[in-house]
């Protein structure tokens, strides 16, 4: 989006509304903590849980942001991982951060953002558990034949894991060989109305909070990017995808 464009209105009744007031908590509690603005208080239909992870999630943005890093070309992130040292020689000639930290180039612009501790383990973990939603469909997209595509070939994944499979889910999916006037983008099969009991559309709803809140993140880090995704969001919907 330019500068000068005005944001579209979320439409009534979108969960989208909750997304865009933690980001515009967010933001306003980031100025508060950086710039001194005024004291910022939360929406009042957030959520008191996300609220939380909101505010477990900023004063690791605002650490990160009051101590950038080094140039990207002279980073190590860990240089030991699962107990073995990487490359120990090579390393003596990069800096190595394991703090949150913003990672810039040559010439100032932000390359990274690394964000250690900024999500707590056991939200990691109720993440993970909510998988079980997409067991079924997960199974399904197993081929044991090349036609149903090579990603999904069963040889490529662990006998021994507990979730094997890949979906692909887009709110708004434009097939390759396909262009206007006559083809328009559709929301991706495991989405539509008559595929309502895979349990897809159940693992979705149980991450809107997730998503609400890395969006928030997003909006700090990278105004433009949020606002750019919230506009395509709300176009997709005003263009009447096919959902069925």
């Amino acid at each position: 989006m330019d500068s000068d464009e005005q944001m579209s209105e979320i439409p009534e009744g979108w969960r989208m509304k909750l997304t865009n007031q933690v980001a515009d908590y967010m933001q306003k509690r980031f100025h508060e903590e950086v710039f001194k603005a005024p004291h910022a208080l939360p929406h009042i239909s957030i959520p008191i849980p996300l609220v939380c992870r909101a505010d477990r999630v900023l004063p690791v943005i605002v650490q990160a942001y009051q101590h950038p890093g080094p140039h990207c070309q002279e980073v190590i992130i860990n240089k030991v991982r699962r107990g073995k040292t990487v490359d120990a020689a090579g390393s003596q000639h990069y800096k190595e951060i394991n703090t949150p930290t913003v990672v810039i180039n040559e010439n100032g612009n932000t390359r990274l953002w690394y964000l250690p501790g900024a999500i707590s383990h056991a939200y990691q973990k109720d993440i993970w558990n909510s998988l079980h939603c997409l067991r079924r469909p997960l199974a399904q997209s197993l081929s044991h034949s090349h036609p149903r595509g090579w990603r999904n070939d069963h040889i490529l994944f662990r006998e021994m894991a507990d979730l094997r499979g890949s979906l692909d889910l887009s709110p708004a999916w434009y097939q390759q060989g396909h262009g206007p006037p006559n083809f328009h983008a559709e929301v991706s099969r495991l989405l539509k109305a008559r595929n309502a009991q895979n349990g897809v559309r159940g693992w979705v709803d149980e991450m809107s909070d997730l998503n609400a809140l890395l969006s928030g993140v997003l909006s700090v880090i990278h105004p433009r990017m949020y606002e750019t995704g919230r506009e395509a969001l709300i176009r997709c919907r005003e263009s009447k995808l096919p959902t069925r």
